[in-house]
């Protein structure tokens, strides 16, 4: 008679304490938009409504929440990551909407992309989480661009993608907005037409 109410608390705690990392969870991505980059543990308990020993209640460590937030991070993003009608178009069209995928994706991603390659150096997580996103946004560019790769041998083929992902990389879309002060639409247009050219002598 008494294990139903055990299991309704149980269960009500449960669903407490989620929705408590979710919102902590939420309060980092936020931060991080904001240009908190990264959060400081004050502002990360202000925002989540949550003193630090509840924070660490949920998570153990700094370490283990930014790893979650991460994900749930490239969860919200995801989209961004998706370049429409991939493969289709004559090679303008495909350049252009390559380039006006990452320039979109980068703006919206630059500060948690900007913090997560800092710990990349040190950390295994944040190394996986970089290297499972530039293999993934490379296999886009050999579908993307499969009619102009399949021209040329594999080994050839594979340094055209490599240059591609170099050139339309975050790190040379930060070097372009910030160093050189290129605008958004600038860096598109460069990256489109450099595309172009790039794909008309493969």
């Amino acid at each position: 008679m008494t294990q139903e109410p055990q299991t309704a608390g149980t269960d009500g705690r449960r669903a407490r304490r989620e929705r408590g990392r979710l919102a902590v969870i939420e309060a980092v991505i936020a931060l991080f938009q904001e240009g908190s980059a990264p959060p400081t543990l004050r502002q990360m308990t202000e925002r989540a409504g949550v003193s630090a020993a509840t924070l660490f209640r949920y998570f153990e460590t700094i370490d283990d929440l930014m790893h979650e937030a991460t994900t749930g991070y490239f969860e919200r993003f995801a989209p961004l990551f998706e370049i429409q009608d991939i493969g289709v178009g004559t090679v303008g069209e495909r350049a252009d909407r390559y380039a006006a995928c990452r320039t979109s994706l980068y703006g919206e991603i630059a500060p948690f992309a900007r913090y997560g390659r800092a710990r990349a150096l040190d950390h295994p997580h944040f190394a996986a989480t970089l290297h499972g996103a530039r293999s993934r946004m490379a296999e886009q560019t050999r579908t993307h661009f499969a009619p102009e790769l399949s021209a040329l041998d594999h080994s050839t083929a594979e340094s055209v993608v490599a240059v591609i992902c170099t050139l339309t990389s975050f790190e040379s879309w930060d070097q372009l907005t910030a160093d050189f002060h290129r605008t958004p639409d600038e860096v598109r247009s460069l990256w489109r037409d450099t595309l172009i050219t790039l794909c008309a002598g493969a």
